[in-house]
């Protein structure tokens, strides 16, 4: 019998409880088929309430082919975002591990697109296309939508654009897991493992494709969607998303 291929996506979320909920509740929604197991790791910080309070309602579910994997930080470790990926990096054992953030939700499709990557020479890759809200407002009412109901949350897949990517953005770095569990992320790195005392606009992502030489390679991974959103709840205070 053929092992199923394993999948982790590895997400930080830091007052964006209502996006994790959406990228979550797709898990449930839509599983993984029966040849791709997905783990879902989420760095957190115990101090965001709205977000501890999803990790624990969706703890008590158990979709087929779908492990839940939180990994409560301190706060100053979780806003360096390469600490938390360099962990799971370093203890990973997917074949392929996938570096995201809470905005992404997914379809079967997507992960039924892992089982043709095959053995591919590239240690990192990224979809060649996403679907993003046709604008700001529509992701905007989405996620107000979510936050006045309770439970699974879903969005309308006719409201979406496809979007042609050109490299592994921050969310949508895929890494071989035979890398990371040898190189981590970016581990020697003394500033990317460094903690900081509040969320920055990230920047280890680009050194992260530095040091893997470039990009990526893009690959056909269908049904994955961005939720796009006017304001970034890590920079207003007060705003949670």
């Amino acid at each position: 019998m053929t092992c199923p291929l394993k999948v982790e996506v590895v997400t930080h979320c830091f007052r964006y409880s209502t996006l994790l909920r959406h990228q979550l509740s797709s898990l449930v929604l839509w599983p993984p088929p029966e040849s791709v197991e997905v783990k879902a790791t989420v760095f957190h910080t115990l101090e965001d309430k709205e977000t501890t309070q999803v990790l624990e309602w969706f703890g008590m579910l158990k979709p087929p082919r779908v492990s839940w994997n939180w990994q409560a930080l301190p706060t100053a470790e979780l806003c360096r975002r390469s600490i938390g990926r360099n962990r799971a990096a370093l203890a990973t054992e997917a074949d392929w591990v996938w570096f995201c953030d809470a905005d992404y939700w997914f379809t079967t499709a997507c992960w039924e697109g892992f089982t043709q990557l095959g053995n591919t020479p590239a240690p990192l890759v990224f979809p060649r296309q996403v679907n993003g809200h046709r604008s700001h407002d529509l992701g905007d009412r989405s996620i107000q939508s979510a936050r006045d109901t309770e439970g699974l949350v879903s969005v309308d897949a006719s409201e979406f654009k496809p979007e042609r990517m050109t490299r592994a953005i921050g969310g949508i770095q895929i890494v071989l897991g035979s890398y990371c569990r040898e190189q981590g992320y970016l581990k020697n790195n003394r500033r990317a493992q460094m903690p900081r005392i509040e969320w920055q606009r990230t920047h280890e992502d680009v050194t992260f494709r530095r040091h893997l030489g470039g990009g990526g390679r893009a690959v056909n991974l269908p049904g994955i969607y961005r939720i796009r959103h006017s304001q970034a709840g890590r920079y207003v205070p007060g705003l949670t998303l």
